[in-house]
Order: structure tokens, then sequence, then C-alpha cells
């Protein structure tokens, strides 16, 4: 596939899982439509469900076919020449480093784009995140991590089971309005006005919130990078090493 005019083709690892992922392409449009629909951003989802769940095999160590199977669905994507990739899953994130040059080189880190919304912000946020994120310490690990770790309040105890459980809910398209009371609860106790959409999933509390006019807000990478295409920023921004 080559791109039209020369244009960058954004590729987006989806299915992973298929609603957030399907809403993060939803989402460019809504931030990049404009007078011309011809001129809005040339994206591919490749959207694959099939994918064994993240937390489980990396918490258990049995990281080996997930990464093959990452592996060979990022070349098949480069294959169709796009010049970025997003993969919509933040747990996956752990197996970033163990990926070809050739396709690091492509990959927009949500870490990297989180990390750097959240040290801009200079207010606290609630990390939202699966507790495969929060027990492999994704985000604790990056470089950034030190300049971040004051603007983010970690959920303790049952609640990280329990932000697990909601995140999940999500995956089984459970209606939003069933889980925000949950959601606000969380957001009242660690007395913080916004969180960090540390899984994909979360993508669609963020909207929500943003269209019921609530007080909350987000640091949502999807969302950034969304912002970033309508500013012509995205193709610019630096990949994984």
């Amino acid at each position: 596939m080559s791109s039209q005019n020369n244009r960058e083709i954004l590729g987006i690892l989806g299915g992973i899982g298929p609603l957030a992922s399907a809403a993060f392409l939803k989402t460019i449009y809504e931030y990049t439509l404009g007078e011309r629909e011809q001129d809005s951003p040339i994206a591919l989802l490749y959207s694959d469900p099939t994918f064994p769940d993240r937390t489980q095999v990396l918490l258990a160590g049995e990281e080996e076919e997930l990464l093959e199977q990452l592996i060979q669905s990022l070349k098949r994507m480069s294959s169709f020449g796009v010049a970025k990739i997003v993969i919509c899953c933040i747990t996956s994130h752990h197996l970033f480093a163990r990926y070809p040059l050739e396709i690091r080189e492509k990959l927009i880190s949500l870490i990297d784009v989180t990390l750097n919304r959240v040290i801009q912000s200079q207010k606290q946020h609630l990390l939202v995140c699966t507790k495969g994120t929060r027990r492999l310490e994704i985000f604790q690990k990056h470089p950034l991590w030190e300049k971040a770790k004051d603007y983010l309040v970690l959920p303790q105890g049952e609640d990280i089971q329990n932000i697990h459980d909601v995140i999940y809910q999500i995956k089984q398209n459970v209606d939003l309005e069933m889980l925000v009371p949950v959601f606000e609860d969380l957001l009242e106790k660690y007395q913080v006005e916004s969180f960090v959409a540390g899984c994909t999933e979360i993508h669609l509390f963020s909207k929500y919130f943003s269209g019921h006019h609530t007080p909350y807000s987000s640091v949502d990478p999807l969302i950034i990078i969304a912002e970033k295409l309508a500013a012509n920023q995205l193709f610019s921004l630096e990949s994984v090493k």
C-alpha cells in the first residue's frame, strides 16, 4: 500500500482490546476532520483480538507466544508502508525492548506520551491501569518516572484489583453509566480531579467524562496522539529506541 500523494500512514495495532482501538480510530477523525475529508489522516487499523491476555501471560512469565504474535503483526503492518505505529495496549509495552530495531524505529510509546504530558501538567493524577501494568512497574521503570512520580497517585490495596475489574468490564462492553460511580468514588477517595488513562480501555472513560461536562479530566495518550495528528506534529515524534 503506498500513501496517497506521499502522505505518511499511521498504523494502529488493535484488538487488544477491540473496543479501545476502534474508539481510538474514531477519536482520530473527531479531532482531525476539517472541511474536506480528503485532508484527513491516513490510518490503518489492524484489529486482532486473538492475542493472549497480556496481564495473564506476562505475570506468569509466559510471554514468548505473545511476543512472537506481536512481532509478526507489527511486521505485517510495516509491509503496508506505515510510518509510525501505535500499539493499543499499555501492558504490552513491557515487551518493547525485545522488538527488532526496524520495528522499534516505527513505534510511538504510549508511556512516553503519557509521562511527558504528566510532567507538563504540574498537577496530580490517579494512575488507572491493569494489575499487570502495575505489578510489572511499566510506568515506574520508564526513564521519565523520576520527573513524573510526584504528579502520579498510585491506587493501593484492593483498589488495584477493583480498577482491573472495571477495565475488564469495559472490555466486555458493559454500559459505562454503570461503571461511572465506581470510577468517581476512586477519584474522590484519592482526592484528585484527574486520572491517567494507563490502559487503553480507559480511553472510553476519558471520552465519557469530556462529553458529560464533569469536573474530572484525564491524561489520555490516545487523545494526545489525536491532538498531535491534528496539529501535524505526530510523525516528528521520537520513536522507541
